[in-house]
């Protein structure tokens, strides 16, 4: 892994760019594939800030916090990153080896897609015009009604819109 500190507006002396390299190498023991680290440590005015970026596989993790000192303000930025490299672990770990779909399905009382069946129901379609249908639809308050049209002699599907409306499906030619 590839690290660096950088410090800005204030010396940074050798043993807390030693505990700072220290800390930023035992990242590797939550997740192997850490690629890069990088740590700004700034003062501004009164006010010590820790700025860490460590880029691991396919995810940049960013956490700058800010304390009285620069070592304290480190160690709760680091806190912050830890966590983040846990939970990414933990979603490359599970999308790697998740449930199939019809087991995750089930877990949470739906039903998978592959075992959805089709229910057969036959419907007469009668023979009237779309005036009559939609009075018929209102009447049984179904979502469709599936008609002959008197006027053109051929199927057509009258049915209830997200929106309210009513649409007609009649086929082309």
């Amino acid at each position: 892994m590839k690290t660096k500190v950088t410090s800005r507006h204030v010396d940074l002396d050798e043993s807390l760019r030693g505990y700072v390299e220290e800390r930023l190498s035992r990242l590797n023991r939550y997740f192997d594939r850490v690629d890069e680290a990088h740590v700004v440590l700034s003062s501004e005015g009164h006010r010590k800030v820790a700025d860490v970026t460590v880029h691991v596989a396919k995810a940049v993790i960013v956490s700058e916090q800010d304390a009285d000192d620069l070592r304290s303000a480190f160690d709760r930025a680091m806190e912050k990153v830890e966590r983040q490299i846990k939970k990414h672990k933990d979603r490359v770990r599970d999308r790697k080896h998740g449930l199939p779909m019809s087991e995750a399905a089930e877990t949470v009382g739906g039903t998978a897609p592959e075992t959805v069946g089709f229910v057969p129901e036959t419907q007469a379609a009668e023979s009237m015009t779309p005036a009559q249908a939609l009075a018929e639809l209102n009447a049984a308050s179904v979502g469709f009604l599936l008609f002959l049209n008197s006027t053109t002699g051929r199927l057509n599907v009258l049915y209830r819109r997200a929106d309210g409306q009513y649409g007609l499906v009649e086929p082309g030619e």
